[in-house]
């Protein structure tokens, strides 16, 4: 499992001395996490936990170093709850990566484990960790007054399926039909569209991951269309878009809305531009394209007419200026028209 900056993987046996030290932190022994008094006690804990699939290592994803860990427990109550648990050493903390990891694991847990309820339980003065649930859109369900060994109050958070769909992944029903479903892109969806777009090519795969990387700086929303759960289309809306016609005026623009061949004429195209509309009307009243000129795109060109797209009124761009009267130009992919929709 990957994210941004981490790879959520199974532990090794070289991960002890890495836990171990980690473990020795005073800051981690007063949120309750376990230590160990020696390398050999880690190593033996690790045994326990290398074919478990709900506790990974988080790890660096440039270089593999052991970062931390996060866990899924079922914690013997009812099939569909667990509970969760992570910990990041000292020299990885205050860079976001308790949130990527625990997001992740959200995923996981609600999607491929099918989980109802995930809770997780944290001491009153861990601060930071709190504030990590209260950004993954946990819900603070009551406080436990001197209930830890060290008699301070523990807090009691979870989220449930149901606030994870509409919080985490910004489903609502406007983005669903009987076959079509549009939800928030992610790092893993990554092999899946390039293997339904038929190109797997390292350009293409470091595109989308730059889009996401910017979807994780906040800067765009990159939703994906499933076909019967198969990858069949995607777009990526900037809210305050740095390319086309309309580039630094703070209005939202679409980026490469995409559908795959054998998925084109099922609607895919309206219900992505559904979606990339209402998250736009969210930041502005307006919302634009630019739209090639030559041949290839008349069909989009009519779709966006149609969706109540109109010229902006500049003319046409070529290389992202606009095209003056007589100048020389190409009528590639370069040469366009921008076109605004008020929402």
């Amino acid at each position: 499992m990957e994210t941004k900056d981490l790879i959520l993987r199974n532990w090794r046996d070289s991960d002890a001395k890495a836990l171990y030290e980690m473990c020795l932190d005073e800051a981690l022994r007063k949120s309750g996490i376990d230590f160990y008094n020696s390398i050999t006690d880690s190593q033996s804990a690790i045994q326990c936990w290398m074919n478990d699939s709900g506790f990974k290592v988080i790890a660096d994803k440039r270089n593999d170093n052991f970062i931390g860990f996060i866990s899924l427990g079922g914690m013997n109550r009812y099939d569909g709850y667990m509970e969760l648990e992570y910990a990041i050493a000292a020299p990885y903390r205050n860079n976001g990566y308790a949130i990527q990891a625990v997001k992740r694991m959200l995923d996981y847990g609600f999607k491929e484990m099918n989980l109802s309820a995930i809770a997780a339980w944290v001491r009153s003065h861990n601060r930071a960790s709190i504030s990590v649930l209260d950004k993954c859109s946990f819900t603070f369900e009551g406080r436990l007054r001197k209930h830890a060994r060290d008699k301070s109050d523990t807090l009691c958070y979870s989220i449930l399926k149901e606030d994870w769909e509409r919080k985490i992944c910004k489903i609502d029903s406007l983005l669903h039909s009987a076959n079509i479903d549009i939800r928030i892109m992610n790092y893993d969806d990554i092999p899946f569209i390039c293997k339904a777009d038929g190109d797997e090519s390292q350009k293409n795969i470091a595109y989308l991951k730059r889009q996401l990387d910017n979807q994780e700086k906040r800067e765009c929303t990159a939703l994906l269309a499933l076909y019967n759960g198969t990858a069949a289309g995607y777009v990526f809306l900037y809210y305050q878009c740095r390319w086309g016609g309309l580039s630094g005026h703070n209005i939202p623009g679409i980026v490469d809305l995409i559908v795959f061949e054998k998925y084109r004429r099922k609607k895919i195209a309206t219900m992505l531009l559904d979606a990339a509309e209402t998250i736009a009307k969210q930041h502005c009243n307006k919302i634009y394209l630019d739209v090639c000129l030559n041949s290839d795109y008349g069909p989009a060109q009519r779709f966006y007419i149609k969706r109540g797209y109109i010229p902006d009124g500049k003319g046409v761009y070529y290389e992202e200026k606009i095209c003056e009267t007589d100048a020389v130009c190409r009528n590639n992919d370069e040469l366009t028209l921008c076109l605004v929709k008020e929402l």
